[in-house]
């Protein structure tokens, strides 16, 4: 690979950022519903074409701002820890951008929110109950039902979190919920048997 080649790559990883953040920026200010492509350009200072060279529309983009996202707090688990700082982490990404995720989710485009919440919830819950030594032989069938159980339950109530203006603090509330789930997963595991 030629340094040009290097230099080209880490300029379209900037200019992505650059609309990534500008884009999240624009959502303190306003709802999703009324940010247009025009708006994020001229934040940018590039071109319409630009943008559309990375993003196939401003749901595109939200996506991969998500996807980014689930990949980090993907990576971070594989390292290891608790339930507790898996769901940590998803808290501090919502709180970070407190004023973008509320706007997102008074939006049309919420479900790409809940989207994401539920597919981390998902892996993060089903890595914890797969690593759970229980004695009990338990069908992968019954695995899939208490995660799916934990997982609305999880998502529920972030989402109702986020509703009330996510007034509790977050690591209150996400230490309640992990408690809640590390203290009640492996009887509801047994009680599937």
């Amino acid at each position: 690979m030629r340094n040009n080649d290097i230099e080209v790559i880490t300029l379209s990883q900037f200019t992505k950022k650059a609309i990534r953040e500008n884009f999240l920026n624009l959502l303190l200010k306003k709802s999703f519903d009324k940010i247009t492509v025009k708006d994020i350009v001229e934040a940018c200072e590039i071109n319409r074409n630009t943008f559309y060279y990375y993003y196939k529309d401003i749901y595109d983009l939200m996506g991969d701002i998500f996807q980014t996202e689930t990949n980090r707090v993907l990576e971070e688990q594989e390292r290891g820890g608790s339930c507790y700082e898996e769901f940590q982490r998803i808290a501090a990404f919502i709180t970070r951008y407190r004023a973008s995720i509320i706007h997102i989710y008074h939006s049309k485009s919420r479900e790409v929110f809940v989207g994401h919440l539920d597919t981390v919830s998902e892996i993060i819950l089903q890595n914890y109950i797969e690593q759970l030594r229980v004695d009990l032989e338990i069908t992968p069938e019954n695995k899939k039902f208490v995660c799916d159980f934990y997982r609305f339950s999880v998502v529920g109530m972030i989402i109702n979190w986020i509703k009330s203006g996510m007034e509790e603090d977050s690591q209150i509330f996400i230490k309640k919920m992990s408690d809640i789930f590390e203290n009640t997963v492996e009887t509801a595991l047994k009680s599937t048997t």
